[in-house]
């Protein structure tokens, strides 16, 4: 998923990545594993590069982005990037040549949820919060959305009103109700070039799918569904 970088902390610090995730107080769900984190790292490696952001700073930050796991029914959930921002100049003073960054690396962190509201205040912070944020657009965010729901019992959609046009929207209760909440919100609010691109993509994606969703539920008088 990401290639060797040539950064002396990149393997020490996966490692220990690695163990962390291992020994946690609470499973993540398939949508927030080390498979998201990994990508990503290589999603803000490849708009650090096209925006000329630092990428060491970009990477690093993406790899501890997710450092501290709250699942989203969880009353933390909304708190996790700042816990893991305080965590971030640590765990950056014991991997080898990236204490001097620390600074930059956690404040990319802290800023980088959607819960948490914040602007970026740097350009590799930015880059994180759209490398973050495309991870739940495109065919793997409709993956992530379904796990995500999964992991704390929301069904997949209202039997009776799918789409929401005779009652609240309630993600908590039904995971189709996030795109609405959320998903289809996120491409408008990019903040780099590269990241409303491959936002652009991926929610063209996303729509394509609720279109074909639609046609299922909902299909027209007379056709076979």
């Amino acid at each position: 998923m990401l290639p060797d970088l040539p950064f002396p902390w990149f393997h020490p610090l996966l490692a220990k990545l690695r163990a962390h995730l291992a020994s946690e107080p609470f499973p993540r769900d398939a949508a927030h594993d080390l498979g998201h984190i990994l990508r990503v790292a290589r999603l803000a490696r490849e708009l650090a590069a096209e925006e000329g952001a630092e990428v060491e700073v970009c990477v690093a930050a993406a790899l501890l982005h997710d450092l501290v796991y709250r699942p989203k029914n969880h009353p933390e959930s909304p708190l996790t990037a700042r816990l893991a921002a305080e965590l971030v100049p640590l765990w950056c003073r014991e991997a080898p040549g990236l204490a001097a960054k620390a600074e930059a690396v956690a404040a990319a962190v802290a800023t980088h949820s959607w819960s948490g509201g914040q602007a970026p205040g740097s350009l590799e912070a930015a880059v994180l919060q759209d490398a973050d944020r495309l991870e739940a657009l495109g065919a793997i965010g409709i993956a992530r959305v379904f796990a995500t729901g999964a992991s704390f019992g929301a069904g997949l959609w209202h039997p009776e009103d799918p789409w929401a046009e005779g009652r609240e929207l309630d993600d908590k209760a039904w995971s189709l109700d996030h795109f609405e909440r959320k998903l289809l919100k996120l491409a408008t609010g990019m903040t780099t070039a590269a990241g409303r691109r491959r936002a652009e993509a991926r929610q063209r994606t996303m729509a394509a799918y609720l279109d074909a969703l639609r046609s299922e539920l909902d299909p027209a008088p007379g056709s076979q569904s």
